[in-house]
């Protein structure tokens, strides 16, 4: 695609010798907070309907994304073309209702299949090994709880009767005693559980009720 193309020759210029002094001065080490701002940027413009700022945003990532594939590429270790042949084959592996002829009726047959095929191909014991240590903790426990809920690993999942019995006990030990991290964690979890159950997405309704109660909280003059 011509615009595709007009983009990645760019941000080659930009970084070649003779290029943007700023631009030839980044590492991939140092691209990883401006992708993680460009993503909440996105997730903004996308929870307030905007599509300009959605465009706009989505421009950026993929700015950024480009510019990291093409510094692994100028250290040797693949490019573009690698990663899209990747990212092709894995896609058609991860369905083969669709590629192939096997049955996965159901939204949950599909997400189920996803996950074991992952684990599998990447060779994984445990759930630990699919978590991204750098990600909201919230956010962490959604994707742990998937996991469970869909690899059958029921260790550390209970029933949402269970779960409410669970809470209550909690609450109760908060009212006898000064609060512990393990206990408020556990609360937590807990509460995460539900939320997952509910199909409750808590981080990004976390946030929204954040920046609720932000808008109300006033400085003392």
């Amino acid at each position: 695609m011509k615009d595709f193309k007009s983009l990645l020759e760019t941000i080659r210029t930009l970084r070649a010798p003779g290029g943007c002094p700023w631009d030839r001065a980044q590492k991939i080490s140092d691209m990883k907070k401006y992708l993680l701002e460009e993503v909440y940027e996105l997730i903004d413009a996308i929870d307030c309907n905007d599509s300009s700022s959605a465009r706009e945003e989505l421009g950026d990532i993929f700015l950024i994304l480009m510019t990291i594939a093409e510094m692994f590429k100028q250290k040797g270790e693949f490019n573009l073309k690698d990663i899209f042949k990747k990212t092709n084959d894995k896609l058609i592996t991860r369905h083969p209702h669709v590629f192939s002829s096997k049955k996965l009726k159901t939204k949950n047959d599909v997400l189920k299949h996803w996950i074991k095929d992952k684990a599998k191909q990447k060779k994984r014991k445990l759930i630990s090994d699919r978590l991204p240590a750098t990600a909201p903790s919230l956010l962490l426990a959604n994707i742990f709880l998937k996991e469970c809920a869909h690899s059958q690993s029921h260790n550390s999942r209970r029933s949402y009767k269970k779960l409410l019995l669970d809470l209550n006990g909690k609450i109760n030990k908060l009212k006898k005693k000064k609060p512990s991290k393990e206990l408020l964690t556990a609360m937590i979890m807990d509460i995460s559980q539900i939320a997952f159950d509910k199909k409750i997405d808590l981080e990004i309704e976390t946030r929204k009720a954040v920046f609720k109660r932000a808008k109300k909280a006033r400085y003392k003059a």
